[in-house]
């Protein structure tokens, strides 16, 4: 009886060896160790490392002949085998199940190859690994990932709407490969997910950063004209920068930054040093042993800040997020009545960078360092308040809706995970600002929540549907927003001491509160503006109407405004207020005019008045006090708003409410 020819089929052994350079698909130098486990196609370009192993920082070795492949099935016979003589652990998913041994493959361009094509065991993974088992993980539950500080790659978030499907990426380890049959992108599985899980697992493509040559000169041109600008001052410049301005707004991995800075400043982004060199710049004159004039110009230092940054979008991280929140406060024109667009449209920008970095995705199951996870949760919740907050200022939508993101709210330990500095980096900054500050960290948390109440209530009632809904709904109208004021209500109750104005008086380093105090009143002008809705003459006539039902309890609320006003010390006015504040300040005055022009009766009239001379009384007070441009450029637009108020007040008083009743 013949023999099938496969059985006379002679065997060959190819002595292989490790150390010399390796192409992809070679079979006469080995692969390393890490290479050969993970399946995947183990490149040296002339001495190991390996390229996977270089980028990882692991150690690249052979340790020995891979194992015999005698114990593997014949693709084409595991193809044509009874589903019933499969491994259980190797389950077939339906639709993949696949006869190879007749599969004619279409022809490929030259310079992109398949990613069933990526290794020369991609069949076999279309059989044998369609499905992630316990017996045979596509993910190792004992490897810890980083997204960040791979050298020379950059992780991009793939959405579940993104080139390949995210269950069937989780079903095969998958590459992409150059004309020159080097690994171009990669796909790397951080979390696993599914049917049973009800949650999908989770991707990033890893990729080589390599960019048009243009961009990689203007951004070291960039970060040589920063340096050059500010020198030899950028040590102090820091200083200043963790002295005034993270206190307020923590967005900065500091003890990160502090020994990144230390050792390689030059491997932090341009725009992230130069965003910090300009804050730090606004309190030039508090800083000591500087020269008593700035000398280089701070908007010329912010503009290469942001020509690098356009640039950095091509592969963003957590850098250089960092960067776009920071950026979203440089300092005003001083000349500026109405806030610029730019402040909404570069909130677009950060937005956008952080969803391209996942960080919409609850990372809290992920399989990446601990730091990370802390990290991305803290900076998508800073995002989510630079979006709403920068909505307000034009009263445009926000670009973040709640089924666009899964990341849980963040608690201490998010915040304050990098805040304490070892010893060998305090020497960088003062003394207030070496160890964790619990009034910095319960300030993030508190701007949190008071975000998410101003978000429900801009989405619930702030646009156009939701403004017809609540002229033909007003009682279901008003249950929502008393559910709301709840909220408020419930949130100033529970606000911790130590982000009050009062501590900012008692503590024995000073703490600027006063900008989250505003932006509790800004929300609280907003949902009295919601609740009292229509502004109209008709509802000012009318007592059964919501404008005159609440006009007493919201003329009380505001005159705890006036007093937060006049709390407010030159040291405060001085200190850093954000990016926000001008608008938020506007609001609440604006808001002071709307309730004196809808006064339903003499005495509210008078109520409302003497509201807005208090106010009055105090934005004259700090007028006087404002001698630079941070604090001028904070008082300016709603000090114009009130000045052209009362230059025509009598007016107004003698005409009644005209045609705009919020007018101003």
């Amino acid at each position: 009886m013949d023999h099938p020819v496969s059985s006379k089929r002679r065997s060959f052994k190819i002595r292989t060896r490790f150390g010399t350079a390796r192409e992809w698909r070679s079979r006469k130098n080995r692969p390393c160790d890490v290479c050969r486990q993970r399946k995947t196609a183990c490149i040296i370009e002339s001495h190991p490392p390996c390229k996977f192993c270089r980028s990882r920082g692991l150690n690249c070795r052979s340790s020995g002949e891979a194992p015999p492949r005698s114990q593997r099935m014949p693709v084409q016979d595991v193809a044509r085998s009874s589903p019933d003589n499969h491994d259980p652990g190797l389950a077939v998913t339906p639709g993949l199940q696949t006869n190879v041994g007749s599969l004619t493959l279409p022809d490929l361009s030259p310079g992109i190859q398949s990613s069933l094509l990526a290794t020369p065991q991609s069949t076999q993974w279309l059989i044998g690994e369609a499905s992630p088992t316990p017996q045979h993980p596509v993910l190792d539950s004992g490897v810890t990932h980083t997204l960040e500080d791979v050298e020379n790659r950059t992780t991009h978030n793939m959405g579940l709407a993104a080139e390949q499907d995210t269950d069937l990426l989780a079903s095969f380890r998958a590459a992409i490969m150059n004309e020159s049959d080097g690994v171009s992108a990669d796909i790397l599985q951080v979390k696993e997910g599914g049917t049973e899980l009800t949650i999908p697992p989770v991707h990033f493509n890893l990729l080589h950063d390599e960019f048009q040559p243009a961009d990689d000169l203007a951004k070291a041109q960039a970060s040589q004209n920063i340096e050059t600008m500010i020198a030899p001052h950028g040590p102090a410049l820091v200083r200043l920068f963790f002295t005034h301005v993270h206190p307020v707004y923590s967005v900065v991995s500091k003890a990160r930054f502090l020994q990144t800075y230390s050792t390689d400043k030059f491997s932090i982004p341009a725009s992230l040093r130069g965003a910090i060199y300009g804050l730090g710049a606004m309190f030039w004159s508090q800083g000591s042993h500087l020269p008593e004039t700035m000398p280089f110009d701070l908007h010329l230092l912010f503009e290469e800040a942001v020509s690098s940054l356009q640039r950095e979008f091509h592969a963003p991280n957590l850098w250089k997020l960092q960067a776009c929140l920071l950026l979203l406060h440089e300092r005003p024109a001083d000349n500026a009545t109405i806030e610029t667009p730019r402040t909404w449209i570069f909130s677009a920008q950060i937005v956008a960078c952080a969803q391209m970095i996942g960080l919409h995705r609850d990372p809290q199951q992920w399989q990446i360092a601990p730091w990370e996870k802390h990290m991305r949760k803290k900076l998508w919740w800073a995002t989510y308040a630079a979006d709403i907050w920068s909505s307000i200022c034009h009263g445009n939508p926000p670009h973040i809706y709640p089924a666009s993101f899964t990341t849980a709210p963040p608690d201490m330990d998010d915040v304050s995970f990098d805040e304490d500095l070892s010893v060998g980096l305090q020497g960088m900054v003062d003394v207030s600002s070496r160890s964790i500050d619990i009034s910095t960290c319960a300030s993030f948390l508190e701007m949190t929540k008071l975000s998410q109440i101003l978000h429900e209530l801009i989405d619930t009632h702030y646009s156009d549907t939701c403004y017809g809904r609540a002229i033909t709904q007003p009682g279901h109208r008003e249950h929502q927003l008393l559910e709301i004021k709840t909220k408020l209500d419930t949130w100033e109750s529970m606000t911790p001491h130590c982000v009050t104005m009062g501590y900012s008086r008692e503590a024995s380093s000073f703490r600027n509160n006063a900008p989250i105090r505003l932006a509790y009143f800004a929300v609280k002008a907003l949902f009295f503006r919601a609740l009292m809705s229509p502004a109209t003459r008709a509802a000012k006539s009318d007592p059964d109407s919501t404008l005159c039902r609440y006009f007493d309890e919201a003329v009380g609320n505001f005159q705890a405004f006036a007093i937060f006003m006049n709390q407010i010390s030159q040291r405060c006015l001085h200190a850093f207020w954000g990016g926000h504040a001008r608008s938020q300040l506007t609001l609440c005055g604006n808001f002071l005019i709307y309730l004196f022009l809808l006064a339903p009766s003499p005495t509210q009239v008078h109520a409302s008045f003497r509201l807005l001379e208090s106010f009055h009384e105090a934005l004259q007070r700090l007028r006087e006090w404002a001698d630079d441009d941070a604090s001028l450029g904070l008082l300016r637009p709603v000090a114009l708003r009130i000045d052209s108020f009362f230059t025509h007040a009598a007016q107004t008083m003698r005409s009644g409410m005209g045609p705009s009743p919020t007018g101003t």
